[in-house]
């Protein structure tokens, strides 16, 4: 909170009429390519959070996706291999409009994911009411897709828990669908080190194979004494 000030930064946004069913808005896109420029929000800081390099924004527009500054932009540029577009939004900071950058994925590196290594749940429901997890025996990435089609219209309920990733993967920055929390940002030791080299600033890296009441209730605690 020192860092951000208040969470979440971006408090409230200015969306254009009819946002919701406009093909061309930014939240309408999820992992695909698009060759127009979408239509973006603009964000409006909370009087009390702070500007920083990644925001941290829960208005529409922002959904399961990352706020970057231009600064940011630049190195993930530089580490992407061609898995996430950019897109121009401002953000409105008292009387000020500044320039950021929506990084919106254009694919769900599935096939980075050791599944042999990594647990698959799926939230059921119980005839009695109120829901639980259900453990899937999944090893390879083709049972991951054939499990993700049995579950139809329901396969936003699978997650992956626990994400092991592969020995060998060449990508240093890439985005998970279907992990704790809908969308997930997976960094190589590589772009993260480069990351706190620069200084930036509003972005924790978290070991991917904890999940987020591991991380936020023990190893966080650990990790800021």
């Amino acid at each position: 909170m020192k860092i951000i000030g208040q969470s979440s930064q971006i408090h409230d946004a200015k969306l254009p009429e009819g946002w919701d069913t406009n093909p061309a808005f930014i939240d309408n896109i999820e992992f695909q390519k698009v060759s127009f420029e979408p239509i973006t929000p603009v964000g409006t800081l909370h009087k009390r959070s702070k500007l920083t390099d990644l925001i941290s924004a829960v208005p529409a527009g922002f959904t399961r996706k990352l706020l970057i500054s231009k600064a940011l932009k630049g190195v993930f540029e530089r580490f992407d291999s061609g898995l996430f577009q950019y897109f121009k939004c401002h953000v409105l900071s008292k009387d000020t409009t500044i320039e950021y950058w929506i990084v919106s994925p254009i694919i769900s590196m599935f096939e980075n994911v050791d599944f042999s290594r990594s647990d698959v749940v799926s939230r059921k429901r119980k005839p009695e009411g109120g829901t639980y997890l259900e453990p899937a025996a999944l090893s390879t990435l083709n049972e991951f897709h054939k499990y993700l089609t049995l579950q139809g219209e329901d396969s936003w309920k699978t997650t992956i828990d626990h994400v092991y990733i592969k020995e060998g993967t060449v990508e240093d920055v890439f985005a998970l669908g279907n992990v704790d929390g809908g969308v997930g940002y997976y960094a190589s030791e590589n772009f993260k080190k480069t990351i706190e080299q620069h200084g930036f600033t509003g972005i924790e890296f978290a070991p991917s194979n904890l999940n987020s009441i591991e991380w936020l209730h023990n190893e966080r605690k650990n990790r800021y004494k």
